[in-house]
């Protein structure tokens, strides 16, 4: 009998009414634009061995660090530079086994997906000038921007309205390329509060 009644006390000890309430927190609004590489972490153009500037390669590292490929962000850096064109581009991707998708037509769809995905891409912007396209961004009224990343100005972003942008990419050539691999995590938020 002392024994059943131990084992009774036992089970219960530190059982009481919980008077803690849990209540959800709004959900915060989301960061823009979706592909939002910390400055520090942004890689800005440089001379390659031929004194060209490197754009294609600093836009491809600054997209690549996005999607949590440190590695190869740091081999970039390390064994590329130099003007570069896309089906060289390619090649050098598809001996590296890296997947991605690309356009050559401007289609603004792929940066529609590329948005979506939160993948973002790397894009002929300017002319003879690559850039990272960051996604789209709405402002105030709903009008939809094109958010970019120029290397050369790692500090902020490019806004240009999406007809125009879509219009002088185009003129640009068209290309876009997103590496497909899965990009950092949004930023940690508190979704709840006790009281």
């Amino acid at each position: 009998m002392i024994r059943f009644a131990l084992i009774i006390c036992l089970c219960f000890t530190g059982c009481s009414p919980v008077s803690t309430r849990v209540y959800p927190l709004p959900t915060p609004i989301v960061e823009t634009p979706v592909c939002n590489l910390p400055v520090s972490l942004r890689k800005k153009n440089w001379l390659g061995k031929l004194q060209q500037g490197s754009c294609v390669y600093a836009s491809l590292t600054n997209h690549v660090r996005w999607l949590n490929m440190p590695e190869f962000a740091d081999e970039i850096v390390a064994s590329r530079g130099d003007g570069e064109y896309a089906q060289r581009l390619m090649s050098w991707l598809d001996s590296k086994n890296v997947p991605y998708r690309f356009t050559e037509k401007a289609d603004p769809r792929f940066l529609d997906w590329a948005s979506n995905e939160r993948l973002g891409a790397i894009l002929w912007w300017k002319p003879s000038h690559c850039c990272t396209f960051v996604g789209w961004v709405n402002d105030v009224n709903g009008a939809q921007h094109a958010a970019i990343l120029d290397n050369n100005y790692v500090n902020q972003f490019e806004y240009v309205p999406r007809e125009q942008f879509v219009r002088l990419w185009a003129g640009y050539g068209g290309f876009a390329l997103s590496v497909e691999n899965d990009p950092t995590i949004s930023l940690p938020y508190k979704s709840y509060e006790e009281r």
